[in-house]
């Protein structure tokens, strides 16, 4: 019985494993109840869903969520649920945060780059890279040729760089080029016209008019 006295070493070494033991299964059922231990709940199907019905299905089989994501559909009705990660139907602990991707509200807005004076190539490339699919090209008069001149909307208003516009805007990029001088051509098709039959008729070739046709060399 000494051994066991209040002040003796097997004492307290037998009072520090019960106070341990306790802790450890103190710990255990701790944590079973932090992570739910045993209790899971089906992902619901909330696709199509709006926030508010969401949020009110979620708090019945108790879930967390987190958007994480918004993208623009124009086939889709806006703040709605587009996607759930973990998949519908999957089997979580009770409390659990699921992430949530949404139709967005309004179409996503992009900032034009500078473009003046750049490759038309290259400013065209970064305008569908920034989400621009509607871009068409015009060729006008330029100092440099392939190079942006101007870009519009197809309502005619000049877009500056540095503007935000949403990515589904209509976009004409005016590119530097050279006109095609006609003049030969239409003068040629005018001097046949009142020429006649008379323009062929007993006529000489001149010097500088070619036998196939009579096409004035100068407009070539």
């Amino acid at each position: 019985m000494s051994l066991l006295k209040k002040d003796s070493l097997l004492t307290h070494l037998l009072i520090m494993a019960g106070v341990s033991l306790l802790l450890i299964v103190l710990l255990i059922f701790g944590l079973d109840l932090y992570t739910h231990h045993g209790e899971t709940v089906k992902v619901p199907d909330l696709r199509g869903k709006t926030l508010a019905e969401m949020q009110r299905i979620l708090d019945d089989v108790g879930l967390e969520y987190e958007i994480n994501d918004s993208t623009y559909s124009s086939t889709a009705i806006p703040g709605t649920v587009r996607e759930v990660v973990p998949a519908p139907g999957s089997e979580v602990k009770s409390g659990r945060i699921i992430f949530i991707a949404i139709n967005g509200f309004h179409q996503r807005l992009q900032t034009i780059p500078i473009y003046k004076d750049q490759s038309a190539r290259q400013i065209l490339s970064l305008l569908k890279g920034l989400g621009f699919e509607s871009v068409e090209q015009r060729v006008v008069a330029g100092r440099y040729s392939g190079s942006v001149v101007k870009l519009e909307t197809a309502d005619g208003k000049l877009v500056e760089a540095g503007t935000q516009l949403r990515i589904d805007t209509k976009l004409i990029l005016f590119v530097a080029g050279q006109a095609i001088d006609t003049l030969g051509l239409d003068r040629y098709i005018e001097d046949y016209s009142k020429g006649g039959s008379d323009s062929t008729a007993g006529s000489t070739t001149s010097p500088d008019k070619q036998d196939d046709g009579g096409i004035s060399n100068d407009w070539w």
